[in-house]
Formats: structure tokens, sequence, C-alpha cells
């Protein structure tokens, strides 16, 4: 069975006319006889009834007539949607991003997109970095915004979007909770929530190394895989720790924060955009412009677009 012949089998069942058929079809009307005729023969069933002056559906024509609608409808659709794709309005795009992009980045740039590409179906999906990697590798994931240095970042492009410091956040009644920054070298006795060894790993050395460079080996009395849990964490009293600047909620008083520095100078993390290398699709690189525009307004200071 051929799609041309499910064309031809809803044509006639529309006209009832062999000579109407043909030329809605535009082919000559000798062809379409014969090409109904297989699809009969095919089928092991008579999907029309001839008559002198025309044809009418068999009870097995009435059948399958909602089926072949439905067929053509799909075509149709499927037609539409990979157009919409190819020029980038339509079509799906998966997004991983870490938590802590929650917080700023996202805000901004889903609603500067979703103006530009209503009509794509934006699927987000919060993630680990190495859990983001491992996506866009796979092409489980179109895009990818994580958190950098990253050890290894494999066959993905990483481009860096900005870089912020890391802040102390402290539990609510920590003597300390006053203080608006703090020495790392200063916090030796205190208890840390440390950041999952084994899914966080680059969140991992670079709290190692910020505790190397102060020159002691800190007490986790915890670790945490996500910026929510880590928070809470804290807030519970269990230790303090180290997180992104973003993560900082102006009026939140759950917990307490304070600028971090370790001989002299903070503690920077980046946050970047992964991608496949030499992949394009106009709605990928849709997102991208939006991503970039949208972090060039958090280095500004600019407000999200309406």
């Amino acid at each position: 069975m051929e799609l041309r012949q499910i064309r031809q089998f809803v044509a006639l069942s529309d006209a009832l006319n062999f000579h109407r058929a043909a030329k809605a079809l535009n082919m000559s009307q000798p062809p379409l006889s014969i090409s109904i005729r297989k699809l009969e023969l095919e089928l092991g069933v008579a999907l029309f009834e001839r008559q002198p002056r025309g044809v009418n559906l068999t009870e097995a024509g009435h059948a399958a007539l909602p089926h072949a609608r439905k067929v053509l409808r799909d075509i149709d659709g499927m037609r539409e949607a990979i157009n919409a794709t190819v020029d980038g309005m339509g079509g799906r795009l998966s997004v991983g991003f870490v938590g802590s992009s929650v917080y700023a980045l996202l805000p901004k740039v889903v609603p500067l997109f979703r103006s530009q590409r209503p009509a794509v179906d934006l699927r987000l999906r919060e993630a680990t970095t190495l859990e983001i990697i491992r996506g866009v590798e796979s092409g489980d994931l179109d895009v990818g915004v994580l958190r950098t240095p990253v050890l290894d970042s494999g066959e993905v492009t990483l481009e860096a979007l900005y870089r912020e410091e890391m802040i102390l956040l402290l539990p609510p009644d920590h003597p300390l909770g006053g203080r608006e920054a703090l020495r790392l070298e200063d916090l030796r006795e205190e208890p840390f929530i440390g950041h999952d060894r084994t899914r966080l790993p680059n969140y991992w050395n670079l709290q190692l190394s910020a505790f190397e460079s102060a020159g002691f080996q800190p007490k986790i009395v915890e670790e945490a895989a996500h910026l929510h849990t880590l928070i809470a964490l804290v807030e519970s009293g269990i230790g303090m720790a180290l997180a992104p600047a973003v993560s900082r909620i102006p009026g939140s008083n759950r917990v307490n924060y304070a600028r971090l520095t370790v001989q002299g100078a903070p503690i920077m993390i980046g946050l970047a955009l992964a991608t496949r290398r030499d992949e394009r699709r106009p709605a990928r690189d849709a997102f991208i412009t939006a991503l970039r525009q949208a972090a060039d307004q958090l280095l500004k200071g600019e407000p999200a677009a309406p």
C-alpha cells in the first residue's frame, strides 16, 4: 500500500466518480482505476461498488475511510512539524540546567525565547553538571547550562556565559551571621556541608582547592547534590556551606550570607553553555542567542525581558 493510493482512495470516496476524482487528483481516469483495483487486491476486499454513473463505498470502504483520512492528516501534520523544525518556529527543544541557574538566568532567558519562538515545545530539565554533559553528548539534551570548571567536557563544546563569586551560607543563629565578609582561613573549626563528590565533582574539587589554599582540611558533616538541599541543611544548623552568589535571595532570612575570600581573593565559579560540536538547528540557535542576551543582561544588571 502506497501513500498515493490512500490519497486516491479518499479522493474517490469524496467524489464517488472516477472522472471527477481523477480531475481532482490531476491525473487521467485509467491509471486511477488501475491503482484502486490494485489497492483492493492488496487488501483482499472491494472498497467500491461500481455503478453505471459512478461508485458507492462498500461496507469495507466505509470502515476504511476514517483511517485513511487519519493517515493523511498525520502525514500533513508530520510535514508541518518538519517544516516548523527546519525554520526554527516549531519542534521540540530539550534544555538541561543546573539548579542554581533557576535563581537568575532562567527567569530571563525563558520569557525572551518564548516571545521569539512561541510554537517551540521547550522542555526544561534540572540536572547536575555531569548529567548535563552526558545528556548533551548522547543527544538526550539539545542545550545545557552548567557550572564550570569541569574536569572533562568530553565531546561537548563549552562557552562561558559569566562568572560569579562563591559566598558563604551560615545557619540563621550562627555567631558570625552578622558579618558581611569572612576569610576561609578563619573557619578552620567550623563544620561544613559539602557538595556531593560523586554527582558534583566540579564543585567538590573547587571547594577542596579553596580549603587547601586556606591551609586546612574541612570537617564535612553532610553532602548535598542540589542547591535547595544545601540551603535547607544550612538552615537546619548542621553547618555552613559554600554556594554561588546567585543563591543569595534578597529579603530571605532562612540563612545568613557573607562574602568569602581565601588568601585575599574571592573564589570564582562559572556558568557555561554546553552544546554538541558542529551542530546547528534554528530553534536551538535561537535559544542560544536568547541565553547569551540573558547572560549579558545579568552582567549589566538589567531587568528581565517582558
